[in-house]
């Protein structure tokens, strides 16, 4: 149990749904790279400090995917490889935010939700964001409409439906929602907070069981934390 006064959030989603307008929409100011245009989309998993309704916080937005499924199993490791940054600054993990575009839910965006979901869920609360629902007038429409579209992991999981587009009709009540969902994370925290490295070890050591790459992928993530030592 770890007494820390900052709330750790990771944003994460595919390349373009909007992970950037996301964190300013809960910031309330542009601190975050916010563009449309995939070709200068975040790159780098990068880390914001704030303080939102006098709660501290790091948020950390993890860099795109934008992999197949069968990409996502031939490249397993690009999973450590985006969370590299947080792995070395020893982060630890309250929350995680599954951003996705409500206007294209595609087979890659449930693909890589089952990914993030098989790593993180018995460990690190998981919310889905469904980001882009500037058009509809009741945004919570979109979830009623497509939940069972979703498949049992994802319609299962706990949901915000947003526009990430301030001063749009619903951009506060898409604002109150999040922090909403992040002050219970905050005010639980002692009792959430997760190192990253813990769950992807624990997640890398089951699949060690089952599959012949397990150990060599736990030494390639020694070697990446420039350690030798138990992970």
């Amino acid at each position: 149990m770890v007494d820390d006064p900052v709330l750790s959030v990771m944003v994460l989603g595919e390349t373009g749904v909007g992970k950037s307008s996301v964190i300013n929409l809960i910031v309330g100011e542009n601190i975050a790279r916010d563009s449309s245009n995939v070709e200068v989309c975040t790159r780098h998993t990068t880390r914001y400090a704030a303080t939102v309704e006098s709660m501290r916080m790091h948020i950390w937005e993890v860099s795109g995917f934008n992999q197949s499924d069968r990409d996502l199993r031939q490249n397993a490791f690009d999973t450590e490889d985006k969370f590299r940054p947080m792995l070395e600054a020893r982060a630890r993990v309250n929350v995680i935010l599954f951003c996705m575009r409500g206007q294209k839910l595609t087979v890659t965006t449930k693909q890589i939700f089952e990914r993030i979901h098989g790593i993180f869920e018995r460990q690190i609360p998981i919310v889905l964001v469904i980001n882009h629902l500037e058009r509809e007038r009741d945004m919570e429409d979109w979830w009623r409409r497509n939940r069972d579209r979703l498949g049992t992991s994802m319609s299962g999981t706990r949901h915000v439906c947003v526009t990430g587009l301030r001063n749009q009709e619903n951009s506060r009540r898409s604002r109150e929602q999040l922090v909403a969902v992040l002050r219970g994370e905050y005010l639980s925290r002692r009792r959430t907070t997760v190192p990253l490295e813990s769950a992807l070890r624990d997640h890398l050591g089951e699949r060690g069981g089952r599959q012949a790459d397990g150990p060599g992928r736990l030494a390639r993530l020694r070697r990446r934390l420039g350690r030798g030592g138990a992970v």
